[in-house]
């Protein structure tokens, strides 16, 4: 029994060094890139950056953006991805089972609806700051929030924030078009935010869910919607 129990003590003890190598691996990149590519007014803050984007495309050419949404940690590159390989890789190819921020949309921010996909880690890295919008005063003191593209940078505001099962999801929207999926989405949510004008274009991000089981994820997804506007 003792011999078992160390097996189990060492098998686990490897399990936590390696997810916490994973976790620093992913935030030392991540700073790494930041420090390479982005330049930021050191007097105001994110709101006024320049993104070196071809320093970035030679890195790797699969980022297409860069998302940041303050008094959480998401401040990440962007992935195009095709085959869910960013889903346990980081930008740099490397095999992390924290992956990346990642989008499937052939055409991202161009089309009326960009779906985000992103784990929501124990750890605090990745999406798992989208949990913090289930909070009613977090909801709406920090309904706002900026992606930057190579093409052009956008203004999200939050409106719906709900957690929902995948499958639920997917037949709730299958049938639905444009504007009937912005009315769904504001149904949808927890808190209520007004919208007045219907979007041109919205942006979804999408995480794992713990609403039903503190421990591990469920088989819901966390899905926080909000309208993009261009700035020109």
């Amino acid at each position: 029994m003792i011999i078992i129990f160390m097996f189990i003590f060492i098998a686990c003890s490897c399990i936590l060094i390696q997810n916490f190598l994973d976790y620093k691996e992913v935030k030392d990149e991540t700073v790494k890139l930041k420090d390479e590519v982005i330049e930021t007014n050191e007097i105001e803050n994110i709101d006024d950056v320049a993104i070196d984007w071809e320093k970035l495309e030679n890195i790797n050419s699969d980022i297409i953006g860069w998302i940041k949404i303050d008094n959480t940690n998401i401040d990440y590159p962007i992935m195009q991805d095709k085959d869910l390989y960013y889903m346990n890789h980081t930008y740099e190819g490397k095999y992390n089972i924290n992956g990346s921020i990642f989008t499937k949309i052939n055409n991202p921010f161009e089309t009326k609806v960009t779906t985000i996909y992103g784990h929501n880690n124990k750890n605090g890295i990745m999406f798992a700051g989208i949990e913090m919008f289930m909070n009613e005063d977090f909801f709406y003191n920090n309904n706002t929030f900026k992606i930057h593209t190579k093409s052009g940078n956008f203004d999200a505001k939050v409106f719906s924030i709900y957690s929902i099962g995948v499958k639920e999801e997917s037949n709730n929207i299958k049938n639905l078009n444009y504007e009937e999926s912005i009315e769904y989405y504001k149904s949808q949510s927890k808190f209520k935010c007004e919208v007045t004008d219907l979007p041109e274009k919205i942006v979804k991000l999408s995480t794992c869910s713990y609403l039903n089981n503190k421990v591990t994820p469920t088989n819901q997804r966390y899905f926080l919607v909000a309208s993009l506007v261009e700035n020109k």
